[in-house]
């Protein structure tokens, strides 16, 4: 470890010489999962490179440009889409001989995946890439200069959502690694050592839930009463470990999340319930209420309160002690809902497809087309899908944001990893399979 963070800073020192090879460096770093090693190497060499590039371009390649883009804007600095200007022709579309370079395609649509709302040129990228990557992919598929797996790779697994535990291995066989240069080899080594101290840690976790006491399903007669008392004396745990660690207690804010959710639960409960349909809500109604009923908002509050971000802090003229616990779950509310609407319109993408359930459960796309009758399924699944990206972008915006809360950095990254695992924990296939959760599972546990 020792030696890829020298590597790291050695390369930070010869940027003036090679600029891109720090920027390549830090992405591999990324890719393979043991970019949380090196935070503050990976800070000095963005930040230099934001500064060297802050008023000249410093890259025109396609790849080299796109790579630039997506490592700082994801790390927070202000890089506008505009860099993307000059592969645009003069009647404002992206230049078609951009087309045959494959890197650069790909490296484009990874950048694309950070887009705000109201960047065109992004929402542009990603369709131009992802339709030409996909049309070269089809037809050159026995004589491709990139890796078909690598094309396919960046198509379904766009590094900035997807959890890197899942593409890691993939990336560490591939080519960029394979080099004889000093920093792959350290790196190589780097990453197979932690893959297997994060597997024995994963093991041993399972170890310890497989010990858990069974015996108390006996209990279950009672299990209203049981359950109240487990969730209350979990709770109260909880706050008590938080006012030990950080100096507040925020139990009350922690029972109102739950008290929030079993209210939703139950307005669910009466939804299903109605035979005659006259309890039926609209799609809107439906979603505003399964937002909360994911439970997103009870993690991320535990979460927040959890990291100490939500304790008491002195005014600026040091007279009033000023309570900042609102303004924080205020700073991260958007970011909460949008979680909460990529969490429950994935999981109602899933079950539209199970064509075992009885249909009294409900989802968004059985509300919608209700309320849009003349849509097919089709045209409602891609609403959704199209719903999906835009709460993305919200999702983007409001961690953008948060870079200006240091002590916030880990929540953003927590929050980023949610979003990361719903499509793997919802992403059923046509028989109602998990292929990407179970590979993930296989992948941190055993191979």
């Amino acid at each position: 470890m020792e030696e890829v963070g020298q590597l790291l800073l050695q390369s930070k020192e010869e940027e003036n010489e090679n600029p891109m090879e720090s920027l390549v460096f830090v992405d591999a770093i990324q890719r393979v999962g043991v970019d949380h090693h090196f935070e503050e190497e990976i800070e000095m060499i963005l930040g230099q490179q934001y500064n060297r590039c802050a008023k000249s371009v410093c890259f025109h390649g396609l790849h080299d440009v796109s790579l630039f883009f997506r490592l700082l804007r994801q790390q927070g600095y202000c890089v506008s889409a505009d860099v993307f200007n000059n592969f645009k022709g003069k009647d404002g579309k992206l230049l078609e001989e951009v087309k045959e370079d494959i890197r650069g395609l790909m490296a484009l649509y990874e950048a694309a995946q950070l887009s705000f709302h109201g960047e065109t040129i992004m929402d542009e990228a990603q369709d131009f890439s992802r339709l030409h990557l996909s049309a070269y992919l089809h037809q050159n598929c026995d004589n491709l200069c990139c890796d078909a797996e690598a094309i396919t790779n960046t198509l379904t697994h766009p590094q900035h959502k997807t959890i890197p535990r899942l593409t890691a291995k993939d990336f560490l066989h591939g080519d960029l690694l394979k080099g004889s240069k000093k920093w792959q080899k350290s790196l190589r080594e780097l990453a197979n050592m932690d893959f297997l101290i994060e597997k024995s840690t994963h093991q041993d976790e399972l170890l310890q839930i497989s010990k858990w006491d069974h015996s108390a399903i006996d209990m279950l007669p009672n299990y209203m009463r049981m359950s109240y008392k487990a969730l209350l004396h979990t709770t109260n745990q909880i706050a008590n470990n938080i006012q030990n660690m950080h100096g507040h207690n925020p139990i009350e804010y922690m029972k109102a999340t739950w008290g929030s959710l079993c209210n939703a639960f139950l307005v669910e409960a009466k939804w299903f319930a109605s035979a005659a349909g006259d309890e039926l809500p609209t799609a809107k109604e439906y979603l505003e209420n399964g937002k909360v009923s994911s439970g997103v908002h009870v993690v991320l509050v535990h979460l927040f309160f959890l990291l100490g971000l939500g304790g008491l802090t002195c005014s600026a003229e040091g007279d009033d002690s000023t309570d900042h616990r609102e303004i924080h779950l205020n700073h991260t509310s958007k970011l909460t809902s949008s979680l909460a609407t990529i969490l429950r319109l994935w999981d109602d993408l899933g079950c539209s497809k199970d064509e075992l359930q009885d249909g009294q459960d409900g989802s968004y796309i059985d509300y919608y087309m209700k309320d849009e009758p003349k849509l097919s399924v089709k045209q409602a699944r891609q609403h959704v899908l199209d719903m999906i990206t835009n709460e993305w972008k919200n999702v983007n915006e409001e961690c953008f944001r948060l870079r200006h809360y240091s002590s916030a950095t880990c929540f953003k990254r927590a929050s980023l990893n949610l979003a990361r695992m719903v499509a793997l924990t919802y992403g059923y296939d046509e028989h109602q399979r998990l292929p990407l959760l179970e590979k993930y599972v296989k992948t941190t546990l055993f191979n």
